[in-house]
């Protein structure tokens, strides 16, 4: 993952190189493999190209990893315009040496006055009372070469034991994760950049739920992979504040882990819902 939100913002930048055709760029760090976030934020920008012309905004992102992607090259992105209306809708396809890797389906419209109901954010101890995650996680810093006390775009700050600290505990803890997430720096005030650093972000610790039901980490044992991963998109995030994110798995069986999280802005706002699946590897 990017460790500043400026390097975020660039690999947002991506390059028109054909009709519909866009080629976003990669951080330059070493990885293993590509982040499904990244992966998602950037398809989602591809989609929003065509989709500026009508004054849309983004409603709702549903995504497919098909391959690891190769952190190494560039990745292109196809745009298949599906439908043009009151709610638009893009089919996104990211290609690495003419593979897919991804898969997605964006869907955009315009704001429309209405009923406006969403569930109250949930009490949590403010983030202020709260340690950083590479604070709490200072104990395992030899662990992974320093995996766990890495530099972050963003603080993040756990109401619980994050999973590296849950899986030392004598009980597993439920299966429930709540955090706080703030970015490191300013993020421009534009509601399609918005909701593309939301989806990278929304990716993040979204397992975790997962991985304290199954009492391991995504360092291991076995490994973790995203299946797939869905949006939706309810108000803009106010990245000059501290967002909650609070999930839950329902479900972890047969070799793979459900998770849901919602995303609320500190003043109440819901800001987005989001479902993934996960595959746990032996």
């Amino acid at each position: 993952m990017a460790t500043t939100i400026g390097q975020i913002l660039r690999v947002l930048d991506l390059d028109e190189i054909g009709a519909d055709l866009y080629r976003g760029p990669q951080p330059d760090e070493e990885r293993q493999r590509v982040f499904g976030g990244h992966i998602a934020a950037q398809a989602l920008m591809a989609a929003a190209r065509p989709a500026s012309g009508r004054g849309h905004e983004p409603l709702g992102l549903h995504c497919y990893f098909v391959r690891q992607g190769n952190p190494t090259i560039p990745v292109d992105y196809a745009v298949e315009r599906l439908r043009e209306d009151a709610v638009s809708s893009y089919r996104v396809t990211a290609i690495q040496d003419q593979t897919t890797i991804f898969e997605a389906m964006a869907h955009f419209g315009g704001r429309v006055p209405g009923v406006q109901d969403t569930h109250p954010i949930p009490a949590a101890p403010a983030p202020e009372s709260l340690r950083r995650i590479e604070e709490q996680l200072a104990p395992y810093a030899a662990e992974h070469d320093g995996w766990w006390v890495r530099k972050r775009a963003f603080d993040i700050r756990y109401v619980n034991a994050p999973p590296r600290i849950a899986i030392d505990h004598p009980q597993p803890p439920p299966p429930r994760n709540t955090l706080w997430i703030r970015a490191d720096a300013p993020v421009p005030q534009d509601s399609v950049l918005n909701r593309c650093m939301l989806t990278y972000l929304s990716d993040m610790t979204l397992l975790d739920p997962v991985m304290l039901a199954a009492r391991r980490t995504t360092r291991g044992p076995g490994f973790i992979a995203s299946l797939d991963h869905a949006i939706w998109f309810h108000h803009d995030a106010d990245f000059s504040d501290w967002l909650l994110y609070d999930q839950h798995s329902p479900s972890t069986q047969n070799g793979r882990g459900l998770a849901s999280g919602r995303l609320y802005n500190r003043s109440g706002e819901l800001a987005a819902t989001v479902v993934q699946e996960g595959i746990l590897g032996r």
